[in-house]
């Protein structure tokens, strides 16, 4: 049985590297007892908030225990089985628990396995979606874009990280909700993407470029100014965007992944000032 084992905290102001994981292989225990369930990994889903997780620091969720796999959100299908609730050839995905190990067989006792849900009516090219823009990513972007971000229709909304998996969904949703898009992602293929694909009114390309360059751009894209802010980013990025949102913006935080490697940065006194100033949540 193969298994991806934390072999050490990668801590903050470090780098995730190779020496922090090891891939092990160990005999499979395929013995079940009275509602057990073993199952095959189908899919796993490696999401941005691991890298908090690889710290030895509690954070809203527990550090990754070292000599353990790692876990989070995944696929499976049932192999065997001694539970009656569960047949082989079941389909199993996370919803609501975000502890399935990263190995490549996995056995949930009878209290563990009712944590996941049955998707046998899902048709196979999307089962991989029930953990992404059907999963936690997506409900993220749900909830972080109707109940954080409040838009109104015709209102301006930027996202970052906006060719990740819930700077998509949380773009999608705003234009379904009659929002001007406007998305920073990475690269000239992602902007083509965004624009051409996912129907954002514009894409920026951050690569290589200041804070003052974005402040540029943005100017052009928003220039009514910035209602919505999907930060999944932080850094410069943030930095730029937020100097130009209007009074009562929201700003809904689902990331700040350009700090995860770091020792972490508070935002600029001036940029703290006109937040305060213009009443932005």
């Amino acid at each position: 049985n193969k298994a991806v084992v934390i072999a050490e905290q990668v801590g903050k102001g470090n780098t995730p590297e190779l020496r922090h994981f090891n891939l092990t292989t160990t005999e499979l225990n395929k013995d079940l007892n009275e509602g057990d369930v073993l199952l095959q990994t189908l899919f796993l889903s490696v999401d941005p908030y691991m890298r908090m997780r690889m710290n030895p620091d509690k954070s809203y969720m527990p550090p990754f225990t070292v000599g353990n796999p790692g876990e989070g959100s995944g696929v499976g299908r049932v192999i065997e089985s001694s539970n009656n609730d569960y047949k082989v050839g079941d389909i199993l995905t996370s919803q609501k628990d975000l502890s399935w190990p990263w190995q490549e067989f996995v056995k949930f006792d009878a209290n563990k396995v009712v944590n996941f849900t049955k998707i046998n009516q899902v048709p196979e090219n999307l089962i991989p979606h029930t953990i992404g823009q059907l999963g936690m990513p997506g409900l993220t972007a749900y909830f972080g874009v109707l109940e954080r971000g409040k838009p109104k229709e015709g209102e301006t909304f930027v996202v970052s990280g906006a060719a990740g998996a819930c700077g998509t969904i949380a773009g999608q949703i705003a234009k379904l909700k009659g929002l001007r898009v406007i998305g920073i992602a990475g690269g000239p293929e992602k902007v083509r993407y965004l624009t051409e694909e996912l129907g954002f009114d514009i894409a920026i390309d951050y690569k290589g470029k200041s804070e003052e360059e974005l402040i540029a751009e943005l100017k052009i894209a928003a220039p009514k100014g910035i209602d919505v802010y999907y930060d999944n980013v932080g850094g410069i990025i943030s930095n730029a965007i937020l100097r130009l949102t209007n009074q009562d913006a929201r700003v809904p935080i689902c990331g700040q992944i350009s700090q995860y490697n770091t020792e972490g940065s508070s935002l600029p006194e001036d940029i703290e000032a006109i937040l305060k100033e213009r009443n932005v949540d």
